[in-house]
Parts: structure tokens; sequence; C-alpha cells
């Protein structure tokens, strides 16, 4: 019953540091900063990021670790001693978090051309 528990409360422990990863992550990044900051006066301030693109980031970085978590454990269920089966599953969900929190920075700071630096200028497209 132990190593029950201890698997629950890692899966648990999983999925709120998803959740807060991916708040942490879209919550700085510059995608957010545009739509929340506004511009002048508010202009260009669009909310409805809030209740479309927050609680399905929320929803994908509590469950997608997890899920990697408990299909560790559940693979790995006759192969290994219930404690080594922890420690891989930790490893699995940690490798996957990082790589959807990398994939998260990637989708909301979207690339800039004129920001990009070649021989040390700026580029442009009237620099042609």
């Amino acid at each position: 019953m132990e190593q029950r528990d201890a698997a629950g409360y890692g899966g648990c422990a999983t999925a709120a540091l998803g959740a807060a990863t991916a708040l942490y992550v879209w919550g700085s990044s510059g995608r957010t900063r545009r739509h929340m900051g506004g511009g002048f006066e508010g202009q260009g301030r669009d909310l409805s990021v809030l209740w479309t693109e927050l609680p399905l980031l929320l929803l994908a970085g509590a469950l997608i670790p997890s899920a990697v978590w408990l299909l560790t454990l559940r693979l790995l269920r006759g192969l290994a001693p219930p404690r080594s089966r922890a420690v891989v599953a930790a490893v699995c969900a940690a490798g996957v978090l990082a790589l959807s929190a990398w994939a998260l920075h990637t989708w909301a700071n979207p690339h800039d051309p004129d920001r990009v630096r070649l021989s040390g200028t700026l580029v442009s497209d009237l620099d042609a």
C-alpha cells in the first residue's frame, strides 16, 4: 500500500508541477505580454486568451506529464522493482515536462526576423 500511495503522490506532484510550469512559461512569454499588456490606452488588449488559451494550457500542462508518469509505471510493472520504477517514471515525466515547456516557449515567443542579427546588423526588408 505504501508504494501505491507513493506512486499516486508522485503523479499528483507531476500534474501540479506541469500546470505550474506551463502557467509560468505562458505568463512570461512575449505573446501573453502583447495580449494582456495592450498598447496605448489599452488598444490591442485581447483578454480572450484568459478563457481560450489559459484553460487548455493548464489542462495540457497537468495531463501530459502525469500521463507519462502513469504510462511508465504501467509499462514497467513486472519488469523492475517498485523503487526503480518510480525513479524511471520521474525521469521520463521530467523529460516530457522539459520538452513541453520548450515547445510552449517556442510557440509563445514567435520568431521576429527584424530582430535577428546577422554579422552584427539588423535585418530589414528595406536593406535589399
